[in-house]
């Protein structure tokens, strides 16, 4: 049984709004959407998961185990349990993000997604998941390599979604962490794709595939890279 009607949706909706807006735009069940104007970027989430969807699929998802770090409203993890995951966890710093993350799951009424306010490198190394999802990530974070170590320990298969430098050399272009929005969200490196897979492979994840972003105009495209151990 659903736990909200759509008048309790609609005005949990606004009242996140009020207090920072959305960064994931959700089509509830009841007809309610979180962000009235799309943005049309390949970073958006609902673009993303197009392009993210299908990967997901080439693992075979059903019955597996998902870590969505940096899951932010949640979109990725809730979207992912719906593919008859076992169970899907997602973890992001900031509990507004979190709490908006819950808020989107009971609506969806799903069992088997689990949200928490949890830092990647508190994360059990020695705890491994089928599937992790680092997306809008690692130029997110202030030590990237760091963050590889941790994703490349506890990850089988890991899909990376980020900000590229466009360059055929092992670069990482710094940029010190300049924020728009709050502390989480700034930006800290654009890594080339070499960049990446070289550090991926030397982790021991050394089979990769690459997804282009082909049609965007953005000076960063934002490439995704499957590795698989």
């Amino acid at each position: 049984m659903p736990r909200y009607n759509k008048a309790q949706v609609k005005k949990m909706v606004k009242k996140f709004e009020k207090r920072g807006g959305w960064n994931h735009l959700y089509h509830f069940p009841c007809g309610t959407t979180t962000i009235k104007n799309p943005i049309h970027s390949p970073g958006f989430n609902t673009n993303k998961w197009s392009r993210l969807s299908p990967i997901i699929d080439t693992l075979s998802p059903q019955g597996k185990t998902l870590l969505d770090v940096g899951c932010s409203d949640g979109y990725f993890s809730i979207m992912s349990a719906q593919k008859d995951m076992l169970w899907v966890r997602g973890i992001d710093p900031d509990p507004d993000r979190i709490e908006r993350a819950n808020f989107a799951k009971d609506v969806y009424n799903l069992e088997n997604v689990f949200f928490e306010t949890y830092d990647l490198y508190d994360l059990n190394k020695s705890e491994p998941y089928d599937i992790v999802l680092g997306l809008g990530l690692i130029h997110r974070v202030p030590d990237i390599d760091s963050c590889l170590d941790t994703l490349s320990a506890i990850g089988r298969n890991v899909v990376l979604e980020f900000k590229t430098f466009n360059s055929e050399e092992d670069i990482c272009r710094y940029h010190g962490g300049k924020t728009k929005s709050n502390k989480w969200n700034g930006l800290h490196y654009t890594p080339s794709k070499k960049y990446v897979i070289a550090r991926m492979q030397n982790r021991g994840l050394s089979n990769y595939k690459i997804f282009e972003d082909s049609e965007s105009r953005l000076n960063y495209k934002r490439t995704i890279i499957l590795f698989t151990k």
